[in-house]
């Protein structure tokens, strides 16, 4: 075990991998399933575990079979088509192991109702047809346009019949190309071009005489028409499943993926060969057409699977060798259950606990935005309390540092500006000490009514009138984690959300007034104020857009007279899927340096979180104990996984998303600003802005308390704060070379170190010791002593200059200008 762990793993004997491939168990995926229908077919997976711990799919090495042919058959790669109705057992063996499934056949003289939408879609889904590089772009391609996906099938089936081009705000203008000939099926362009009879750009997509190829004539000979579904066995697609949701591969491994649909009638049916398969990154896992996953290189990623109108992901690990001598981490909470599991199965192994030091720096920083004082590290330290991190996390979360630092981060993301600071920064102040609930606190935000602080939000520079798209956009933003500023003008290009319902939303903001000269903002049905017309036009329909919830839930008219109060109960209500998600992840985000779903900002399909079940339990969590901020804070900062060390180990120092070991992050520029003042023991003075009133800020202003725009600074600026609020402000954490020109002459790093009465002055005037002042930076900028090693080289070093003060000055500047102190780590 101690080899795993350590620098020198140098990987698996030859025993220990043959005793490895020993195959413990077998199991059939799905165990148990129901068949409708003339030729209905189910995909099955033999499943093997081996002594490694890796469950393999083995079923093209298994031997299949089944209990009463007549009733159904099996065919290459465990793939069971109904014959008769009847039940049956399939039968699964490999190396004396054995597993068994239950098949049961109903209806298998029944035609299955067409449906356009099921029938027709899938082959453009699958296909690629309707693709965002191909005719389900924005604006189509070659003149025909279908919806992304097909998720919208009654537009693509009127689109093809009609062959009428969608541009967004404006109608086409060009004529109309219809893409079926009812007349002579067989010429329709929507079985020319897949197949190449005529010249397409997509290139062939399916062969003449084809199952898709007949499916289509079909459809044309019959009229193109939409189609009802009918009886219950018709049911549309309600959602897909995909299994398994995550496996590990070896090194050219391969897992053949299963998808299921569940129907509206409640009703299960196998869609594997009838979506379409994208990895992520090629480079880890490539996919085939027939959704055959293979492990190309070490790493991890994910492959999305789109059926007509919906999309799941499966996440692909791939490793080089499986670890056969795992070792038992210590887990402290439902946190520590989820990554362990996962680290486990994917064969990482977590690095260890993180040090004292590295602790204490780590959670002072990410609780209180600030470094412990010299005489409180050398007490944490010295401590031999078993508890003393426990009792350190509450004492920080009972801080004013504590209300300071995250009063700093809500006013970021919550957009406080300099025309709208005094009363909004306060409110969010008082939230913070008070604990409010986050739930509540969102909904006082998206309502914003009357004069208090929230409504302050609406206040943003002078001379703007507000617009509802925009304020929606920002809400929708922050609140819900979803970008839908590309359905503006049209359907959103890469995700499900449409026109109509961007409009519908900003309809929400329709009658928020805002009445400038006594500062007032309110739901106003006439329209007053700033905003004359409380009414939102769609600007492609010119038609009144309707307060409707992204849910389809139209408000009703009787509660139209204050909209935004109705939107923002929905929006901080359990109902909303998205809202505890979106928080919790932005809070784990801060703590452990990447979002389960990141950005964090960024909930879609095709970005699915690193850990799905983490994120759903750690919602759950947080809406059980009343929307509570600091109980959420607790729950992260106690995890053995917040308090793993940064040093990584073999199996781990590539990990990235899986959180086995600490990332360095990078400290933000007023902290660093902050952090720099407190170990020189210098204060920063700040101007204000001559259009606030010009002057300095009051004394023991701390970088975090300004606001950009009011309070310029250059250091600030270089290191990546966002110079304006005007949206939600994205930091450059990157270094660049303004910052390497400002450490190297900067006043911050030169002028601070040596002034009158700083840490440094007063040490050499009271006859401090080279090795007291040694150790009096460490442990104010790094929160440590320094190692025998250091201590002696920098003394040697000190007596080699010829000013005691220069040698001193080069060591402070040395100290903050490092990566270990410019770094949370």
């Amino acid at each position: 075990m101690l080899a795993i762990l350590g620098a020198g793993f140098s990987g698996i004997s030859t025993a220990e991998t043959e005793a490895g491939k020993q195959l413990l168990s077998l199991r059939l995926v799905p165990e148990e399933v129901t068949l409708w229908g003339v030729q209905a077919r189910q995909q099955f997976l033999v499943l093997g575990t081996y002594a490694d711990g890796l469950e393999r799919d083995v079923t093209l090495r298994s031997r299949v079979s089944i209990s009463d042919p007549a009733v159904a058959t099996v065919g290459e790669g465990a793939r069971v088509l109904a014959l008769a109705d009847g039940r049956a057992v399939l039968k699964a063996e490999l190396e004396g192991k054995v597993a068994k499934a239950n098949v049961r056949i109903e209806d298998s003289q029944d035609e299955r109702p067409f449906s356009f939408a099921r029938d027709i879609g899938a082959i453009l889904t699958k296909r690629g047809c309707n693709g965002s590089e191909c005719h389900g772009a924005v604006k189509g391609k070659g003149g025909f346009k279908l919806s992304l996906n097909g998720r919208s099938p009654q537009d693509d089936q009127r689109w093809i019949v009609e062959g009428q081009r969608y541009h967004g705000l404006v109608p086409s203008s060009e004529p109309k190309n219809p893409r079926v000939n009812t007349q002579e099926p067989e010429k329709s362009l929507l079985l020319l071009k897949p197949t190449l009879s005529v010249s397409h750009g997509g290139g062939k997509r399916f062969g003449v005489g084809s199952s898709d190829y007949q499916t289509i004539l079909n459809w044309v000979r019959g009229g193109a028409l939409y189609g009802e579904e009918r009886g219950q066995r018709g049911g549309e697609i309600d959602f897909i499943e995909v299994f398994p949701k995550e496996a590990v591969l070896e090194l050219a491994g391969k897992q053949q993926l299963l998808v299921t649909a569940r129907l509206t009638n409640g009703w299960r049916e196998d869609i594997t060969e009838h979506v379409r398969y994208v990895s992520n990154n090629p480079e880890v896992v490539e996919v085939t057409a027939e959704g055959v996953v293979k492990g190309v290189r070490r790493g991890e990623t994910v492959v999305i699977i789109r059926a007509a109108g919906h999309a799941v992901s499966a996440r692909l690990g791939v490793i080089d060798r499986p670890i056969l001598d795992y070792p038992d981490v210590p887990r402290g909470n439902l946190i520590d259950d989820s990554i362990f599991s996962k680290l486990r199965r994917f064969h990482i192994i977590p690095s260890a606990l993180s040090s004292d030091t590295e602790f204490l720096r780590r959670v002072c920083l990410d609780l209180t935005g600030t470094l412990p004082p010299p005489e409180r590290v050398r007490e944490f330290l010295a401590s031999k309390e078993p508890r003393k991190r426990e009792k350190l996390i509450e004492i920080l979360l009972a801080s004013p540092e504590y209300v300071d630092y995250w009063t700093f981060q809500f006013a970021d993301f919550f957009r406080v500006m300099w025309s709208n600071a005094s009363a909004y920064r306060e409110w969010i102040r008082e939230s913070i000490a008070q604990n409010k609930p986050y739930d509540q606190m969102a909904r006082e935000r998206v309502s914003a009514q009357g004069v208090n602080g929230p409504a302050r939000h609406y206040f943003k520079r002078t001379g703007e009138v507000l617009l509802p798209e925009d304020t929606m956009i920002e809400d929708i933003r922050v609140f819900m984690g979803l970008r839908m500023d590309c359905a503006q003008c049209h359907n959103h290009p890469y995700e499900v959300w449409t026109q109509d319902q961007f409009w519908q939303m900003a309809a929400f903001y329709g009658r928020v007034s805002r009445v400038r000269d006594v500062g007032m903002i309110f739901d106003d049905p006439a329209g007053h104020g700033e905003r004359r017309e409380p009414r939102v036009i769609h600007p492609r329909t010119h038609e009144e857009a309707q307060p409707r919830f992204l849910d389809g839930a139209l408000l009703p008219e009787s509660e139209q007279a204050d909209p935004t109060m109705r939107l923002a109960a929905w929006v901080a209500s359990p109902d909303n899927p998205y809202f505890a998600k979106v928080i919790v992840n932005r809070m784990w985000a801060y703590f452990l340096g990447r979002g389960l779903v990141d950005p964090v900002d960024d909930f879609r399909s095709t970005n699915p979180p690193s850990h799905p079940g983490l994120l759903q339990a750690l919602a759950g969590d947080f809406e059980e104990h009343g929307y509570d901020l600091k109980h959420l804070i607790r729950l992260i900062v106690q995890s053995r996984t917040y308090q793993l060390s940064a040093e990584g180990n073999e199996t781990n120092k590539d990990d990235e998303i899986n959180y086995s070991r600490a990332l360095p992050r990078r400290l933000e520029a007023e902290i660093l600003l902050d952090a720099i003042s407190r170990v020189t023991d210098v204060e920063e003075k700040f101007v204000i802005h001559h259009y606030v009133g010009g002057g300095m800020e009051l004394p023991g202003t701390r970088a975090i308390h300004l606001v950009p725009e009011s309070s310029p600074a250059h250091f600030l600026d270089v290191y990546g704060r966002p110079p304006l609020r005007e949206t939600i402000p994205v930091r450059e954490r990157q270094a660049n070379l303004a910052q390497a020109l400002h450490m190297l002459a900067g006043p911050t790093y030169t002028s601070k170190i040596s002034k009158a009465e700083g840490r440094l002055d007063r040490l050499l005037k009271d006859d401090a010791s080279d090795q007291q002042m040694i150790e009096e930076f460490y442990l104010a900028a790094l929160s440590r002593f320094p190692s025998d090693r250091e201590r002696a080289e920098l003394e040697t070093a000190i007596r080699r200059q010829p000013s005691r003060r220069k040698a001193m000055e080069a060591l402070v500047w040395g100290l903050i200008a490092s990566r270990e102190f410019t770094y949370n780590h």
